[in-house]
């Protein structure tokens, strides 16, 4: 089974699903030995050679995305090296069109992806389909002159978020939390099938956490020690996540993060007010030191969190990753969190297909968690293949 549910981010304000769900897919290989190229691991690799053979996945997921497939589309399940299909040939050429257009047109930024033009379909879509949708007109004054829409500022926003969630004084004194909780996680090839099990996640503050997924024939661990963010497999192997990822990883395991929120990005803006089921929300777009960015989405009643939207790089575009928060409760300590929380895809660069719920069943704030229990395993002896 693969490693899904860990990084099932928990502070003393929110269970947030983070970027370490599969941390696995993006781990370095064991023993920390160097990633090889996708063309030294993989057989028959003739586009995208000198690419790290962990990042192939991800952006074969991002594929089937963005034409709305799986992997029979292109693929022989199981002999993937096989030319057998015509779309595979097809797609190669593609990716080196893509590519193209974006090295001689836009300086080699990533601007042209095959979401451009697919857009869900295999087929492009050449000609418009009517009525047009997605147009929305600016608001205009009587002198027919665009009328640019105020918003509160994202400091009265974020600081509406902490006092619905119970207040900074309540928050800070809840030092550590364990919960167990129902999950229907993704698993199988690209996690895009679905299989209940128990969880339970520890954490401590500052950035210790421990998550632990049991499906009944398998047992996953990840968590962060507060230096290195790290994932057991079913089999016992324990891996660090990509060198690139731990940043992310680090401030996801920030126990007090919603009193942090400001701190982790460069620059906070509201953007606009959309509907999150069926709920007006604040678009809140932050700016993270890489200059990449992510978007909040803060209700405009209650203030609380109602969805994240990050998105990864891959070397086909952007893949999204999308959390909804739901059914705040009290943990009887004054503070709230979503006892319902869901993710597409289920865990970072996965599947688009794949999703993943955590029904939180049980809430212990300041239990007795001694540091030792997030300490990072040893992985253990592996018979020889």
């Amino acid at each position: 089974m693969r490693n899904v549910f860990g990084f099932a981010r928990t502070s003393v304000a929110v269970l947030a699903l983070s970027f370490g769900f599969s941390i696995a897919a993006s781990a370095q290989q064991a023993g920390g030995a160097p990633v090889k190229t996708a063309k030294q691991q993989f057989k028959n690799i003739k586009v995208l050679k000198t690419l790290p053979a962990n990042q192939l996945n991800p952006a074969m997921h991002m594929l089937e995305g963005d034409l709305g497939v799986t992997c029979g589309f292109c693929h022989i399940v199981g002999k993937w090296e096989k030319d057998d299909l015509k779309p595979k040939a097809t797609a190669r050429k593609m990716m080196v069109m893509m590519m193209a257009l974006n090295k001689n047109n836009f300086e080699g930024k990533q601007m042209v992806t095959c979401y451009t033009c697919h857009r869900g379909a295999p087929d492009p879509v050449a000609t418009l389909v009517l009525p047009p949708t997605g147009i929305k007109f600016p608001p205009y004054d009587e002198d027919w002159h665009p009328v640019k829409p105020t918003y509160p500022p994202a400091d009265e926003i974020i600081s509406k978020y902490v006092q619905a969630l119970g207040g900074e004084e309540a928050i800070r004194k809840v030092t550590n939390r364990a919960i167990t909780a129902a999950l229907v996680i993704p698993t199988g090839p690209g996690g895009t099938s679905e299989a209940p099990a128990r969880g339970e996640i520890y954490a401590k503050a500052p950035n210790l956490r421990l998550a632990i997924a049991n499906t009944g024939k398998a047992t996953t661990e990840d968590g962060f020690d507060g230096t290195v963010a790290w994932t057991e497999s079913a089999k016992g192997v324990v891996n660090p996540a990509a060198q690139l990822a731990q940043p992310i990883y680090q401030r996801s395991a920030d126990f007090f993060e919603p009193l942090d929120i400001k701190k982790e990005y460069t620059k906070m803006e509201v953007s606009s007010i959309e509907k999150v089921n069926d709920h007006d929300a604040y678009a809140v777009v932050g700016t993270l030191p890489d200059n990449t960015t992510e978007t909040l989405y803060f209700d405009m009643q209650s203030g609380l969190l109602l969805r994240k939207i990050t998105t990864l790089p891959t070397v086909v575009g952007r893949s999204p990753f999308e959390v909804e928060y739901d059914d705040y409760r009290d943990t009887g300590s004054g503070v709230k969190i979503p006892f319902l929380v869901r993710s597409i895809p289920g865990y970072p660069l996965g599947a688009t297909t794949s999703r993943l719920t955590i029904k939180v069943e049980k809430v212990q704030d300041n239990a007795p968690l001694d540091d030792s229990k997030f300490v990072k395993p040893v992985s253990k002896p592996q018979p020889a293949s």
